[in-house]
């Protein structure tokens, strides 16, 4: 971070030689200005690069402020300082620089829409909302595209931080985003939120509106598949809920995790057993082995269990604690004598200790890992939906 954040004063610090230069060559050719005021700004440019040299990032920055004038040329150069405050966590300084150049009216309507954003930019980070916002609904009909869709896209993370969900989706219906993939998966779990909200209060009509909407908004929303799936269970229509569990793996086999244990207890021994084996075949997790034992275990008993372990291990291409380690379990079990069961119980704590994952669930974005699942947005890339299960064998 050091390192980027010097460059970053370096870049400034070239812009504002640059700027000075020119600046101190016109001055001299019109002589506006005299010798003593030139010899002032470049001792003060100077000094500004004395302290950068010395690593004193704050004194150079304070100096090379103060020695450059606001124009539409150097609004670029003030935005970057201002924007290097508030990377380093001093809102107050990046606010007030801001505030500084958005109070000029010599700049161009374009200029201070960008500088208003940066201004949104500083109070989001201060966690002034309101204030926020104002600014970034003043230009959602900026004169650049890019200046609009990075206000729209503010926006909507300030009211995704707020909980606005209605909001949220007022916002993504703007035509620089209603047609983004990305956007349409957002909306859908706006819906599922507003949904959720509504099934806490039992207004459960409203709610499957509104979890239609998901899909309607993105058809592959395992989430909406889930919410409505719980709905129907409780309900007591086991029967399609059964079925929008069964469709969630078909969309994505990692979550073959999280269905698993919801249809064990909807499910017979026979039905279960199935679903168990078709899951280790396509998608081998610690869930379906785990759930395929006990099964067993309660139906056959420890023997027949530590045997499919056996035969099962046996077809795995790669050797696994987690295998080893139910093994160990399902003996100690059946073990009669007391030393006995505490060496195995031992050893089996060691083996679960050396394949514990220390998560559940992990983002396919950014590689975000978590204990909880599931987990529908990224709490690291703020992406959704991207966070799925991860206990593969």
């Amino acid at each position: 971070m050091n390192e980027v954040l010097l460059l970053l004063t370096l870049v400034i610090a070239i812009a504002i030689g640059f700027f000075l230069g020119r600046r101190s060559k016109k001055n001299h050719n019109k002589k506006t200005f005299s010798t003593l005021s030139e010899s002032s700004l470049n001792k003060d440019y100077f000094t500004g690069l004395t302290y950068l040299l010395n690593d004193q990032q704050d004194q150079a920055i304070e100096t090379f402020m103060r020695v450059l004038e606001i124009n539409p040329e150097t609004v670029d150069t003030h935005i970057a300082m201002g924007n290097l405050f508030r990377s380093k966590g001093e809102i107050e300084k990046a606010i007030r620089l801001h505030q500084n150049l958005f109070a000029r009216p010599s700049l161009s309507k374009t200029l201070t829409q960008q500088v208003q954003l940066e201004l949104a930019r500083d109070f989001f980070a201060a966690g002034l909302f309101d204030r926020a916002e104002r600014l970034l609904l003043e230009i959602t009909d900026a004169v650049g595209d890019d200046i609009r869709l990075q206000a729209l896209t503010l926006l909507i993370r300030l009211y995704e931080q707020e909980k606005e969900w209605q909001k949220a989706i007022e916002v993504s219906g703007n035509r620089q985003l209603r047609d983004k993939t990305e956007q349409r998966k957002a909306v859908a779990h706006y819906y599922c939120e507003l949904a959720e909200a509504l099934l806490s209060r039992g207004e459960t009509t409203q709610a499957r509106k509104h979890l239609k909407q998901a899909l309607y908004n993105d058809p592959n929303c395992i989430r909406a598949n889930w919410s409505t799936a719980h709905l129907e269970l409780k309900n007591n229509n086991s029967r399609k809920g059964k079925s929008l569990l069964l469709r969630i793996p078909v969309q994505d086999k990692r979550y073959y995790s999280l269905v698993l244990p919801e249809l064990s207890t909807i499910m017979s021994y026979k039905e279960i057993s199935s679903i168990l084996d078709e899951s280790l075949d396509l998608f081998p997790s610690e869930t379906a082995l785990a759930l395929k034992v006990k099964r067993i275990q309660q139906q056959h008993g420890n023997t027949l269990a530590l045997e499919y372990l056996e035969a099962y291990s046996g077809r795995q291409q790669t050797a696994s604690p987690y295998i080893a380690g139910l093994m160990v379990q399902l003996m100690a079990e059946q073990a009669t004598s007391n030393p006995l069961k505490m060496q195995l119980s031992h050893l089996e704590h060691q083996l679960m200790r050396f394949d514990a994952r220390q998560h559940k669930s992990r983002c396919i974005s950014c590689g975000f890992k978590s204990q909880h699942s599931p987990l529908w947005q990224c709490p690291k890339c703020r992406s959704w939906g991207s966070v799925r299960p991860d206990d593969t064998l």
